[in-house]
């Protein structure tokens, strides 16, 4: 009993240095729990699925462009087409089609709701079993539907969902059957609605197959013996090859193209994930603990040399070495367990701050939760444990009876750990300001065209059920009409200068194999259509040659590049090279294109990659179904948006409308970068927190020391700055090697991580400012620190001081 109320004691008699032990520990905890559980999430995607280890989903492989992709072949029976061998396999124990409509839309009431909708065959459930939180995940009539239990709140607050219905986009009346829950770990998915894969025929080329194997299978040797070409299922122009690529890797995965719909990623069904965010969170998260983790050590090092006679005197009455670890560890876990405590604490305080500013949105897992915490209290008080009491373990009971008088006894390891303690702090400031840097740069850099006051929204949409109609040639009259009227009202309205139906520049990618003609091997490239409006609308300008004009015409061989492009087929004389695309009709040549005009490089996406490779074709008009891009008159942006919103409603019926500006898009090609900067530098505030904490506890315990030799010193005539010199100089001395140190660890750390940007701040130049920013941020508050401490020493009665021992 006495063994476990010594910890109570050890830390009330010390309460001074528990406290600011507990407090920097919780700190450093509560980061690393939030990244830990953060790292988790996104490690773990999937893993509800019910045999992830044995799942696949079906990968296609170009051998002609070396293009890999998921979905965009049809696997299923009902279409004529037999399964490929790799499908039918005896390795194969359950197959699952579905289909992603990113733009989809269903009508409730009179109101037109945008949603992302899946359609899926029976066998969905058996490979991914979302949890049903009400009804059934069974489809039994193909007009009934599947919902998410967010969505359902949106539509019908909160009713009962089951049993409702709504009209779907396909002009079915669909039936609410069953609301999915979210499941236990993150999902590759995000859908609103799940329909019966029966009620949507159109479009079967956006199929995607999952495939469970039977336990045991190998898969290496079943895509090795099915690399055979297949020529019937796919929408590319020759065969391909169907392979499997497991579903575990599917989030990080950067090897495949996935096919959608649509070009804009935050309608996309599909998740994906940041690797390298994922690696640069686990460094910072190790950095914390170690932070957290050598001030624990440290401050409880000199709990212990002021206990130097109670283990010097323990030894000496024959406590065995067994007693005193133990004796340690207790005070080491009662610490950790409060510590945890109060980390559990500040994380639901945060909670809010961190889904919303950092973007740690994380699906709780209490028993990933229950289990870290349990791992910290094992093993954290063990680490802690270990240099005090191998410290007193080794030593004589003399050395220990005489350790707390003994100025510089410990002073090594003590500022070993506070050493590594500032490098840490350092280099974490000096990280986040230069992130912070190159994010700004990226954000002001000139794209290169005139993206100002531009809206970007959809006005009409694909409507799948014109394709079903009775009166097919009705419903496209309709779907023409409309276009007409957009043209009309946009033309008409004074508050916009410039407008034009078109796809956004911002994120292209090279994906079309293209030739000189008098050359074989072929290049990837962006392809993309625009109008001569659309180019005059964004000012890109022109570098050889011309741009559209009067004498252009729909289908003619012709195009425009970039200068990206130029380079890339090494074009010194537009009048003397041809371009020729791979892709061509069967049983005809490949069309021989003209290059007519070189426009100047604008960036194409993320300022980390080199601008793509663009070929413009000829068009006369923008597309309907891609977004109207509309540059409104300054100051006019709120009338602006009121006159699409009626526009649209009087096209759509009342449907929702969503719109977006063209700046705040290129912008969230920036988010990830967004977040790294803030949480290197919410990292970097609370290193050097828990460092000044570590130094408050050491320097308290280092001056209250020395209070005889201030009073001496104050009796013999020393100033308040001579003493403020004494003490200062080891610390100012501890800080300086810290910073030298650390200064060419993020130099290195920095480099490497910047080293495939195409576009960068130099990190030579920028280093030197940076590096002196953090030494003044950290010395400063240390500083501080120490002050506060000298001075409250100095205002000790020297007679009270010399009465100490």
């Amino acid at each position: 009993m006495k063994l476990l109320a010594l910890p109570f004691r050890v830390l009330g008699r010390f309460r001074l240095y528990s406290i600011v032990n507990m407090l920097g520990l919780a700190i450093s905890l509560a980061c690393v729990i939030v990244i830990t559980r953060y790292i988790n999430q996104e490690t773990t995607v999937n893993h509800f699925a019910s045999d992830l280890k044995h799942t696949y989903i079906l990968s296609i492989e170009n051998p002609e462009d070396g293009r890999k992709r998921f979905g965009g072949a049809t696997v299923r029976a009902e279409d004529n087409i037999p399964f490929p061998p790799l499908l039918n396999n005896p390795s194969v124990k359950n197959t699952t089609t579905f289909f992603a409509y990113e733009e989809d839309f269903i009508v409730s009431g009179n109101h037109r709701i945008n949603v992302k909708a899946i359609a899926a065959d029976s066998n969905f459930f058996k490979i991914l079993p979302f949890p049903i939180r009400y009804g059934s995940h069974k489809m039994i009539d193909p007009s009934d539907a599947i919902i998410t239990e967010k969505f359902a709140q949106k539509l019908f607050g909160k009713e009962n969902p089951i049993g409702k219905k709504f009209t779907h986009s396909s002009g079915d009346e669909l039936k609410v059957v069953g609301v999915t829950g979210k499941p236990s770990s993150k999902s590759f998915l995000a859908f609103d609605i799940l329909l019966d894969k029966d009620q949507r025929q159109f479009m079967a080329i956006q199929a995607f197959t999952l495939i469970k194997l039977h336990t045991g299978a190998d898969v290496r040797k079943l895509n090795d013996s099915n690399r055979q070409l297949d020529e019937s299922r796919s929408v590319a122009p020759n065969p391909v090859r169907l392979q499997l690529f497991p579903l575990k890797d599917f989030y990080f995965d950067r090897t495949h193209e996935v096919w959608k719909i649509t070009r804009n990623n935050d309608l996309s069904v599909f998740v994906k994930g940041n690797r390298d965010a994922v690696k640069i969170l686990l460094v910072v998260g190790i950095l914390i603990l170690l932070v957290g983790l050598f001030n624990l050590i440290n401050i409880y090092t000199v709990i212990t040399l002021k206990r130097g006679k109670e283990f010097g005197v323990k030894k000496i009455f024959g406590a065995g070495k067994g007693q005193i670890f133990w004796q340690i560890y207790g005070e080491n876990l009662l610490m950790t367990l409060i510590a945890v405590f109060l980390a559990w604490f500040f994380i639901e305080i945060a909670q809010s701050y961190l889904s919303t500013r950092l973007n740690f949105e994380v699906i709780p897992n209490p028993v990933f939760s229950i289990l870290f915490s349990v791992l910290i209290l094992i093993f954290l008080p063990l680490i802690t444990s270990l240099h005090p009491y191998l410290r007193y373990h080794y030593s004589k009971p003399i050395a220990s009876l005489q350790s707390v008088y003994v100025r510089g006894v410990s002073l090594a390891s003590r500022k070993t750990f506070l050493f590594l303690q500032y490098v840490i702090t350092f280099g974490l400031i000096v990280i986040a300001l230069f992130f912070m840097k190159q994010l700004n740069y990226m954000l002001a850099v000139n794209p290169g065209y005139n993206t100002k006051d531009v809206i970007m929204a959809r006005m009409m949409h694909r409507d799948l059920n014109a394709f079903r109609s009775s009166d097919m040639e009705a419903a496209f009259r309709k779907i023409s009409e409309n276009a007409t009227l957009v043209r009309d009202k946009m033309n008409k309205s004074p508050l916009f200068s410039d407008w034009e139906f078109g796809l956004p520049v911002y994120n292209l990618e090279a994906k079309v194999p293209m030739k000189r003609s008098d050359r074989s091997n072929y290049q990837p490239v962006s392809s993309v259509g625009m109008s001569p409006q659309y180019m005059k609308m964004f000012g890109f300008q022109l570098k050889e040659g011309r741009l559209w004009d009067s004498t252009d015409v729909n289908g003619e061989f012709k195009y425009i590049i970039n200068e990206s492009a130029a380079k890339l087929f090494e074009i010194t004389d537009i009048r003397t090279v041809k371009l020729e695309s791979q892709y061509k009709r069967e049983g005809e040549t490949a069309p021989i294109h003209q290059v007519v005009g070189i426009i100047k490089d604008f960036h194409t996406g993320h300022l980390s990659k080199t601008t793509t490779p663009l070929v413009i074709s000829y068009t006369e008009r923008g597309f309907h179904f891609d977004y109207l891009m509309a540059r409104f008159v300054p100051g006019k942006q709120k009338e602006a948006l009121a006159y699409l919103e009626n526009l649209y409603k009087e096209i759509n019926n009342d449907a929702e409308f969503t719109y977006s500006l063209l700046e705040d898009d290129i912008a969230k090609l920036y988010e990830e970068d967004k977040r790294i900067s803030r949480v290197y530098l919410l990292f970097s505030i609370i290193a050097i927190l828990v460092s000044c904490m570590g130094l408050f506890a050491i320097s308290v315990f280092d001056i209250r020391q020395r209070y005889r030799e201030i009073a001496l010193r104050k009796v013999n005539g020393a100033t308040t700055n001579n003493i403020m010199h004494l003490f200062l100089n080891k610390y100012l001395m501890l800080l300086a090697v810290s910073f030298l140190t650390a200064i060419p660890i993020s130099y290195v750390v920095i480099s490497k991580h910047l080293e495939n940007f195409a576009y960068k701040i130099s990190v030579s130049s920028w280093i030197a400012m940076f590096s002196v920013i953090s030494a003044i941020i950290v010395i400063f508050v240390s500083l501080l620190t120490l002050v506060w401490q000298i001075k409250t020493a100095m205002r000790t009665n020297p007679a009270n001081a010399l009465k100490l021992e």
